[in-house]
């Protein structure tokens, strides 16, 4: 085998059971000069045996095992050990199609680009498709150009994960995020390294799939606890491209619709909290009335048609929870009632809803 020049990281925690297909999806690989990097993050059911299994059988995989430190502090002892010319992240629950690395080591040697962003596919947990990027046409960025191209990479989230890029590791190499980040660190290092580079190639390749596991979603942070986090987030974004002249007019606009809608989608999350309406009211305003959303709201509030979701005005928060309330009540009451219809013969059914009608539970005009 020829000198690696790519490295795969890879941070692994307790995906015992994606990891073969996993690594059957490193081994068909077009390109086979490459090194895997896998930081196992202390997982506590069998993922450290399967990487061993696989690391026995093939050389180039070299395994970092670690005491749970989470996926910040992994990522970053990852950048320490990578030792090929360039790096690639990839998830060990995801998977990706055979020209993967191919494709990004191409447009690497085509414009000797610092930087390479390919297209993703989104797929529901049963790998039906669920999106994908804004199809953006392939291109070449440098730095002159900046300032038009990061506020529309930001805006169509592409600097949202590692996956579906490739890195120059001398670049990635002094990167880090603090290691209490446990939501958004990928754009906090994408963020980093655009702030580093000279120039940026996009290519049209969807040879990347992630793959949305409801269960394991970190996006299941509710309320005012998922507002503050992206805040940070983006917070982090709004004063690294200060510091480095790119918060423009362009920029501003997209990072404050970000915390603008991260407020709106922290609102309807916290809606489904088991807690009384009026504890979701205080709750909402407590974010909706804040200073990071406030502010972010001000400089926006004559330009809010620009945005294509749903924006909270301060002051209307309550007014927004009450009748969402009102709505998930009603959707669980007819799923409720559907359940009790597939298991009830249709007089059982008939019987008990005019009780419900005669004891005042559901008024008269919800009568079947």
């Amino acid at each position: 085998m020829a000198q690696p020049i790519v490295t795969i990281f890879v941070t692994v925690y307790q995906i015992e059971k994606y990891l073969d297909r996993f690594f059957a999806c490193i081994f068909e690989q077009s390109v086979p000069d490459f090194e895997v990097l896998i930081i196992e993050d202390g997982s506590t059911d069998k993922s450290l045996s399967v990487c061993r299994k696989y690391a026995s059988q093939d050389d180039r995989i070299r395994i970092i095992p670690v005491k749970h430190i989470g996926i910040s502090a992994a990522r970053n002892l990852a950048f320490e050990n990578i030792r090929t010319e360039y790096a690639t992240s990839l998830d060990g629950d995801d998977i990706f199609d055979k020209d993967y690395l191919k494709h990004l080591i191409d447009a690497q040697k085509k414009y000797n680009a610092d930087f390479v962003i390919s297209n993703v596919v989104y797929l529901n947990e049963d790998l039906t498709e669920r999106k994908r990027f804004v199809e953006r046409k392939e291109g070449f960025f440098t730095k002159d150009r900046f300032s038009d191209i990061l506020p529309e990479l930001v805006e169509e989230e592409r600097l949202n994960y590692l996956y579906g890029k490739l890195y120059k590791t001398q670049l990635l190499k002094d990167i880090r995020v603090e290691p209490d980040v446990k939501m958004g660190s990928d754009t906090m290092i994408n963020i980093q390294y655009c702030m580093k580079i000279d120039s940026i190639a996009v290519i049209e390749n969807y040879d990347y799939s992630n793959i949305k596991y409801i269960s394991r979603s970190v996006t299941s942070y509710n309320g005012n606890d998922y507002f503050h986090r992206l805040y940070r987030i983006n917070r982090f974004v709004y004063d690294i491209t200060l510091k480095n002249g790119y918060l423009n007019e362009k920029m501003l606009r997209v990072i404050d619709g970000r915390i603008i809608y991260s407020g709106f989608v922290a609102v309807q999350k916290l809606c489904w909290q088991k807690r009384s309406t009026e504890e979701k009211c205080a709750s909402a305003s407590q974010i909706i009335e804040s200073e990071e959303y406030l502010q972010s709201y001000e400089r926006q509030k004559d330009h809010l048609d620009s945005y294509s979701f749903k924006v909270l005005v301060p002051g209307q928060e309550k007014e927004y929870v009450r009748f969402r309330c009102s709505v998930i009540a009603e959707e669980k009451r007819n799923l409720r009632q559907n359940k009790l219809r597939r298991m009830c013969p249709d007089f059982l059914f008939h019987i008990y809803h005019k009780a419900k009608i005669r004891m005042g539970i559901i008024p008269p005009d919800k009568e079947k």
